[in-house]
């Protein structure tokens, strides 16, 4: 559910419109020019709109039937956090590792900041390790005796938080 604001809103909806169809080049161009953004699993930050195309078109390569749910949306003056879901089957080149064929969760939160037109900030906290197990390479977590999907545990946590 999106929270009425007059900038953030509209913004937000064109993203995940954008998102939905897998259009790299939408998504990078309601980004200002001046982008700067960080995601935990990568090393340097995302500096400009290119830098945004380059990262969504890495992620819809490898995973292209990826699907993004937002969970909750909170504003405050030029700032939204947003929790989100997405699952998708590894298909393609990630971060080094070659396509698994592993259906994926990957749960995390977005710290975005606007401007009148653009998201001029980004900051993305998500469950690498638990991509990563879902890829089937790290070990799932023990949990009582037996073992536990994370992934799966936090998905249906934001779902019903």
């Amino acid at each position: 559910m999106l929270i009425e604001h007059p900038v953030q809103a509209p913004l937000l909806r064109q993203f995940l419109e954008a998102f939905k169809s897998h259009d790299a080049s939408r998504i990078a161009g309601l980004h200002a020019l001046t982008y700067e953004g960080l995601d935990v699993s990568r090393a340097r930050r995302c500096q400009g709109r290119d830098a945004v195309q380059a990262a969504y078109e890495e992620w819809f390569q490898a995973f292209p039937d990826t699907q993004l749910a937002v969970t909750e949306v909170m504003t405050q003056s030029d700032r939204v956090a947003v929790s989100w879901i997405m699952e998708g089957t590894h298909q393609g080149l990630f971060l080094d590792v070659p396509p698994t064929g592993q259906h994926i969760t990957a749960c995390g939160i977005s710290i975005l900041t606007f401007d009148e037109e653009t998201i001029t900030k980004g900051l993305h906290l998500w469950d690498l390790a638990g991509l990563l197990r879902a890829m089937k390479l790290l070990p799932d977590l023990p949990h009582k005796g037996h073992r536990t999907n994370q992934a799966k545990l936090l998905a249906n946590f934001l779902r019903h938080a």
